[in-house]
C-alpha cells in the first residue's frame, strides 16, 4: 500500500537529555517507513546541537534547525509547519516517546475518514501521581494536523505569557473546529510522556490564565473585556474590604478570568511580588486587548481561505492512488472530541 509522508515535527530547548533518553531513541524504533523528521532547537546553551548531529546518521532524513535566538514553543512549531513536506504532520514534545506503530495507527486514521483534519493521540503520563495505566488525550505531548490544516492555519505566537506555552494547542484545534473542522482522539496512536523539567513553572498557572483570556478576547468583545474589568475591581473591594465573596460576580461577565484579575494582581503585590506585578498589570489593561485585536484580523484572513480550500473534496485527499481500507479496532476506537470546554 502506498504510504503519505509523515513529517514528525520536536520542538526542544535546553533538553538534551530528555531529547536523548525518550524522544530520539524512541524514533529509532518507529514502524512507519515514510517519514521525515524536523527538529527545532529553540536556541539551546546545553549539549543538544551535538546529539542532532549524532543521530543524523541513524534517523533516516532527520533535519534539524536552530533559532537566532529563544522565540517559545509556538514560533518553533510553525517553523516546522514551514519546513514540513508531509502530507500528515504529527507534533511530539523532546520529553515523550512514541510507540513503534504511533504513525502507522495516526495514518490508518486518516485514511479511514477523509473528512478527519486534527487528531489526539493518546498519551501515558509517565510523572508524578500520574495514573500511568490510563491513556489521557488532549495533550500537546502528541497530536497531528492534515496538510490543508498546516497550509492555513499557524500557531498563535501571543500565547506566552510568563513563558508559559499552556493551552497553545488546545487554542489551535478550536480555530480549526470554528471552521467545521473535524477533530477526533484515537487510542491506537500512544506515547509515553515524561514530564521533563522546565523553567518558570512556578508562573505556569497565571500565564495559563493569561493565555486563555487572550484568546476569549480575540472572539469575543474587546467592550465586554474591559466591562469584565470593572467588574473584577468592584469584585476585588467586595472580597478585600467587605469580606463578601460573590460567585455572581464570576458569572454575570463572559470574561471570568477577569473578574478575578485584579484579586490576583492584589496578592502579588502582597507577596512583594512587584515586578511580575506589574507585567500582570500591563498585560491585562493593554497587552491583551491590542493583541486580541490584531491578531483576531489576521486569523480571520486564514479562516476564510481554510473555508474556501474545505470546498474542493479533493483538497483533503492525501492522494488519490492510495488505497482505503477498514480496520474495525481502529475504527471502534476512535471518538469524536469536541473541545468546546478549556480542557488545559
Amino acid at each position: 500500500m502506498a504510504q503519505p509522508l509523515v513529517t514528525l515535527g520536536v520542538s526542544t530547548y535546553n533538553r538534551s537529555t530528555s531529547l536523548y533518553q525518550h524522544c530520539l531513541t524512541a524514533l529509532e524504533k518507529v514502524t512507519y517507513s515514510n517519514y521525515e523528521v524536523i527538529v527545532i532547537d529553540d536556541c539551546s546553551s546545553d549539549e543538544t546541537q551535538d546529539i542532532l548531529h549524532e543521530y543524523k546518521t541513524k534517523i533516516n532524513r532527520l533535519r534539524f534547525f536552530r533559532n537566532e535566538k529563544n522565540r517559545g514553543l509556538c514560533y518553533s512549531r510553525n517553523r516546522i509547519l514551514e519546513e514540513s513536506k508531509g502530507d500528515i504532520i504529527v507534533f511530539c514534545d523532546d520529553d515523550v516517546s512514541i510507540f513503534p506503530d504511533c504513525l502507522d495507527e495516526i495514518v490508518k486514521a486518516y485514511i479511514q475518514d477523509q473528512e478527519v483534519l486534527f487528531i489526539w493521540g493518546g498519551v501515558y503520563q509517565c510523572h508524578g501521581s500520574c495514573d500511568m495505566s490510563k491513556l489521557t488525550f488532549g495533550s500537546g505531548s502528541l497530536f497531528s494536523i492534515r496538510r490543508i490544516v498546516a497550509n492555513h492555519f499557524r500557531f498563535d505566537t501571543n500565547i506566552q505569557y510568563f513563558k508559559t506555552y499552556v493551552c497553545e494547542e488546545h487554542e489551535f484545534a478550536r480555530r480549526v473546529q470554528r471552521e467545521q473542522g473535524k477533530i477526533i482522539k484515537i487510542s491506537t496512536a500512544k506515547a509515553n510522556h515524561y514530564q521533563a523539567p522546565a523553567k518558570d513553572r512556578a508562573w505556569r498557572g497565571l500565564g495559563g490564565d493569561l493565555n486563555y483570556l487572550y484568546e476569549q478576547a480575540k472572539h469575543g468583545s474587546i467592550l465586554k473585556y474591559y466591562q469584565s474589568l470593572l467588574i473584577g475591581i468592584h469584585y476585588t473591594i467586595d472580597r478585600i474590604i467587605f469580606k463578601h465573596h460573590f460567585e455572581e460576580y464570576y458569572y454575570q461577565s463572559y470574561y471570568k478570568e477577569a473578574v478575578y484579575s485584579f484579586y490576583k494582581l492584589l496578592l502579588l503585590i502582597r507577596a512583594s511580588k512587584f515586578l511580575i506585578a506589574s507585567k500582570y498589570l500591563f498585560n491585562i489593561i493593554v497587552d491583551i486587548p491590542i493583541k486580541a485585536f490584531i491578531k483576531r484580523r489576521v486569523e480571520a484572513k486564514q479562516a476564510e481561505k481554510f473555508k474556501q480550500a474545505l470546498q474542493g473534496v479533493d483538497n483533503i485527499n492525501l492522494q488519490d492512488e492510495f488505497v482505503y481500507y477498514n480496520d474495525s479496532q481502529a475504527t471502534d476506537s476512535r471518538e469524536l472530541l469536541v473541545d468546546r470546554e478549556r480542557g488545559c
